[in-house]
């Protein structure tokens, strides 16, 4: 009988229990499962279309080829992680008319549309992806570049900085202020500017057109960009 007893009360406390449970927020399990939920994030391949950019001195290496790989790698980290992500191209194009044919004239509308898709479209924050050269082969390593005018520009670049030297383990540059980058200067928010590599330079444009290369160059973007949203502060900044 006693058994009995304490099979019944066992019972009861359970059922007690079951009915008091307050289940989490379920607005607590995407904020801890998608850290970017809520964020509008831009990214600017640069270049496209019939403006290729830099170019390797083998011409295998091609800076609108390279700059879009990157940035749809880092378009599904972004994805993966719930940020809305929105794009100035994610083909071979640019976003020139098609009335204008001449290459100057389609470089110069082609960067003040993306000014405009960038500022109509409201993001927290644009990253605009390219590839430095210069005619001396000797210089490599990824920088960032930033604007300014927004506090945020420069603490993303820091981040995003330190996680190129971590991850890739290739270059010992430190971001630098800028205010003569169109791009970055005119949209309405805070900006970076990734230089991911020297393309005139014959080992570093080899391994820009490596596919492990282009994701992990991805992720340190992506993972610079986690970092100031989890409200860390760069470490370096001045």
């Amino acid at each position: 009988m006693a058994r009995k007893v304490t099979g019944y009360i066992l019972s009861f406390l359970l059922l007690v229990l079951l009915l008091t449970y307050e289940a989490p927020d379920r607005s607590s399990w995407t904020t801890w499962s998608l850290p970017l939920a809520g964020t509008v994030i831009a990214i600017d391949p640069g270049h496209g279309g019939k403006d290729g950019g830099a170019v390797s001195s083998d011409g295998s290496v091609i800076e609108k080829e390279v700059t879009l790989a990157i940035s749809l790698y880092l378009r599904d980290f972004l994805l993966q992680s719930g940020a809305h992500v929105i794009m100035t191209r994610e083909e071979d194009k640019d976003l020139a008319s098609p009335e204008a044919e001449r290459l100057r004239k389609r470089k110069s509308e082609d960067i003040r549309n993306r000014v405009k898709f960038v500022n109509d479209n409201s993001p927290d924050f644009l990253v605009s992806v390219h590839v430095n050269s210069i005619p001396s082969p000797k210089w490599k390593g990824a920088q960032t570049f930033y604007y300014p005018a927004f506090k945020k520009s420069e603490e993303i670049s820091y981040l995003i900085q330190d996680e190129i030297k971590r991850v890739l383990e290739n270059t010992d540059r430190v971001p630098s202020k800028t205010d003569d980058v169109f791009l970055i200067r005119e949209v309405d928010c805070p900006a970076v500017l990734v230089e991911v590599g020297f393309v005139s330079n014959e080992a570093e444009a080899k391994r820009l057109r490596s596919v492990d290369y282009q994701k992990a160059m991805a992720n340190a973007i992506y993972q610079g960009i986690l970092r100031h949203y989890a409200g860390e502060k760069p470490p370096t900044a001045p």
